[in-house]
């Protein structure tokens, strides 16, 4: 299959031009706006061609599917471009900048009838598909609460991530939008109620430790302050169905690090511990029984760790794509995971006032 991959940051020139090269893809375009970038990277991944106007890459009859990995402020305006010019399309996420943005996605999609990938390459990967066969068993029993735990010491953006014009927000946008997503598909939840959400943006003026991400900081290698978007979100979310969902995400904290999902089940227990994994520690998944009255036991699950985050989202978008099948994300997902997101802006807004959401 032939790609184009709009916006080489460092998500879509580390992760999406590997990936789809080691499914056997053949990547033949790049696109960025800032000059000379789309060259750079053609040049060295030995990629055929290179673009400063999306719309140009976009007109080649040659291209089947592209990636688009631009900053979110622009993941509307060229997702809904790339599906009007007949592309099946992996959108990186968040899938937009608001709920609006990504329903306006969702009927381009629709009315284009192309496949439609959004983000969630951590849900493709062995950890949750094991997470989710257990919980579809049943083994979990009601799974009840959920909790995300998230704690890094100084996770502090730089470039465009530092501006609310351009990404809307950073621990939110950036951090809970994942995991938002990862309890979403594990619990199949699809009915949230209300919220009440409180953000902190107290680093707000400390310079990143390193310029590794966004590509504009790799490139300048300069601080690009003062960080405008948050760098905390604390919430607990409840769904019609009766889960309660507890948020504590802090991209820079004095804690120790952290970075799990826990889900409570009257059964049993999981715990995805992101950092173990990331590291190949013992207990990335664990499975927290009952076996029999009073005899509790820990059982750390065995599955095959991934060295490329996206390979298997990528695998799972091209194979839909020759199979002509929806994605399981095909954005409706997505849609209901921009509405949890939009009202926990508007509760932080309002310091923490409960609200709902539509």
């Amino acid at each position: 299959m032939n790609i184009g991959i709009i916006g080489c940051g460092v998500v879509a020139i580390g992760s999406h031009v590997p990936a789809y090269r080691q499914l056997g893809h053949d990547v033949i375009a790049l696109c960025d706006t800032a000059e000379g970038r789309a060259e750079r990277f053609a040049l060295e991944l030995g990629i055929k061609h290179h673009y400063t106007d999306y719309r140009e890459l976009l007109s080649r009859k040659d291209i089947e599917a592209v990636s688009v990995c631009v900053p979110t402020f622009l993941h509307e305006e060229v997702a809904i471009a790339a599906l009007q010019a007949e592309k099946h399309l992996y959108l990186e996420k968040p899938p937009a900048y608001d709920a609006k943005g990504i329903i306006s996605i969702v009927n381009a999609k629709n009315k284009a009838k192309k496949i439609l990938l959004v983000g969630s390459n951590s849900i493709y990967q062995p950890q949750y598909k094991i997470a989710k066969s257990l919980v579809e068993s049943g083994r979990l029993g009601n799974v009840y609460v959920a909790k995300v735990n998230r704690a890094h010491r100084r996770d502090i953006p730089n470039g465009w991530m530092t501006k609310k014009s351009l990404s809307r927000g950073f621990a939110i946008m950036e951090g809970l939008v994942h995991n938002l997503d990862q309890i979403l598909f594990l619990l199949n939840e699809s009915e949230p109620e209300y919220l009440s959400c409180v953000t902190y943006n107290m680093f707000a003026n400390y310079p990143p430790l390193n310029f590794n991400y966004p590509m504009d900081a790799v490139e300048q290698k300069s601080w690009q302050g003062p960080k405008e978007t948050e760098d905390a979100v604390l919430g607990m979310i409840s769904f019609k169905s009766g889960l309660t969902l507890q948020i504590e995400c802090f991209r820079a904290a004095n804690a120790k690090e952290s970075y799990n999902l826990m889900l409570y089940g009257d059964k049993a227990g999981l715990c995805i511990d992101h950092k173990k994994i990331s590291s190949g520690s013992p207990g990335g998944l664990v499975l927290y029984e009952e076996v029999q009255r009073g005899v509790f036991t820990e059982s750390d699950l065995e599955f095959n760790k991934v060295k490329l985050s996206h390979l298997e989202a990528v695998r799972h978008f091209t194979e839909c794509v020759n199979e002509n099948k929806e994605t399981l994300s095909n954005g409706d997902r997505a849609i209901i995971l921009m509405k949890i997101i939009d009202a926990v802006f508007s509760s932080a807004e309002q310091n923490g006032r409960q609200v709902s959401i539509l």
